[in-house]
């Protein structure tokens, strides 16, 4: 339970840090016997088992509890980059594959996002695909794909440090 317990701070932290405030909680679900349609127990609950999944809470600053269903898409978004944010931080993988998270969010919390990341790039090595202008100044090193007018897809990619130096130069 101690892990679980982990994660849930985590991701009570990172809820507030990706909102500005509320609260958000990772409860468990607990097992329920199965009952036939009168209500008759047909299975007990077995002793030992453990949790049967995990109900997450979420309340943005200034609303009342919600489900998660009650969501905004942009909310739910959020809440979930949380939650990743979370399992990363107490659970670091050595690398992550991230698809369009932050294609819902707004540009202020694609910097939040985006900062996150940066955090946590410590510990993972992120592969995010994003259209996220927030999201790729982060970046260490972008890859794009571009199509010529002959139909063949080409590869490119930039070093950022890079285009500061000679930004760095030519500012000097």
């Amino acid at each position: 339970h101690t892990a679980f317990h982990l994660l849930d701070r985590e991701f009570g932290q990172y809820f507030k840090k990706l909102f500005g405030g509320g609260e958000a909680r990772l409860l468990e679900v607990e097992p329920e016997p199965d009952v036939d349609e009168e209500g008759n127990v047909i299975k007990e609950v077995e002793p030992e088992a453990g949790p049967a999944g995990i109900e997450i809470q979420a309340t943005p600053p200034g609303k009342r509890l919600k489900s998660i269903a009650l969501l905004s898409g942009g909310e739910r978004a959020l809440t979930s980059i949380a939650l990743i944010c979370a399992i990363i931080a107490t659970n670091p993988s050595p690398f992550v594959v991230l698809d369009e998270v932050d294609a819902a969010l707004d540009e202020a919390n694609s910097h939040k996002f985006a900062d996150i990341l940066s955090l946590l790039a410590d510990k993972t090595q992120f592969l995010v695909v994003t259209h996220n202008r927030a999201t790729m100044n982060q970046a260490h090193v972008l890859y794009g794909v571009t199509m010529g007018e002959d139909g063949i897809s080409q590869l490119l990619s930039i070093k950022l440090e890079n285009i500061t130096q000679i930004h760095t130069q030519k500012s000097s």
